[in-house]
């Protein structure tokens, strides 16, 4: 029998959530060289308490001020929902494709006012349906606030939070791949793991160190691996911009 048939999903995806690998999921070179990492049309709207979260969701919208999202963001193709400090499981567990938008002032939106902001301008956003992501992310280096901005390969391809806003080129992903596996590596097995990056450049993770070693010897990056969790897109941009993939 499936087991979604025995078994609430929110458990099911509460369950990937914590086994998961911090991995993102791999696709062939022919994928990646068609994911346009420049288009960052998915928006990561933040909901902030349980009230706004199951308006979210009965009224099939999202709601954000007009001064938060700048005119260059726009249109926005797809949201998807950054679920954290509420009564459920934290994580980016839907997304929804966007049918509409339109501006409102606050009042107009059924949500209680936490400040004194009824006539602010607010983009209310409606979608076809809210869908559930195949892989949940978890929040790892990311905090709510500001709505930020991802692509849809990206979307379905994370599997941490940072991963959805650090990445801006196939470079970059492989780059990404590439730590992640090592990390996990050298968590199971206790031992120095290596993996050259390109004919100059090695990566290396031994005793909780991450590094960027040239091939005659030089160290031009090192920081020790919990940054991977306390500011990991400040890593990557770093790895990045050393190798010349920026």
């Amino acid at each position: 029998m499936d087991e979604t048939t025995t078994r609430p999903t929110e458990e099911i995806l509460a369950e990937r959530l914590k086994q998961d690998s911090p991995i993102p999921a791999d696709c062939t070179d022919d994928e990646l060289a068609c994911a346009d990492f420049s288009r960052r049309d998915v928006l990561i709207g933040t909901v902030r308490n349980d009230a706004q979260f199951d308006h979210t969701l009965a009224s099939l919208s999202y709601y954000a001020p007009v001064k938060a999202i700048s005119p260059q963001d726009l249109p926005v193709r797809m949201i998807a929902l950054y679920e954290e400090a509420l009564s459920r499981r934290d994580g980016i567990k839907r997304y929804g494709e966007i049918t509409d938008t339109r501006v409102v002032r606050r009042d107009e939106i059924a949500v209680p006012l936490s400040r004194t902001n009824q006539a602010e301008a607010y983009y209310l956003f409606t979608v076809r349906s809210w869908e559930y992501l195949e892989h949940p992310i978890a929040l790892i280096g990311t905090s709510r606030g500001k709505p930020s901005f991802t692509t849809e390969f990206l979307l379905t391809h994370a599997r941490r939070s940072y991963q959805l806003v650090c990445v801006h080129s196939p470079a970059d992903f492989r780059l990404l791949q590439v730590i992640c596996e090592l990390c996990a590596k050298a968590e199971k097995q206790a031992v120095p793991q290596f993996r050259s990056i390109d004919e100059n450049h090695i990566l290396s993770v031994a005793e909780g160190m991450l590094s960027l070693i040239h091939a005659r010897g030089e160290v031009r990056f090192r920081c020790f691996l919990r940054a991977m969790e306390t500011e990991p897109a400040e890593v990557i941009n770093r790895l990045s911009h050393l190798l010349g993939f920026r």
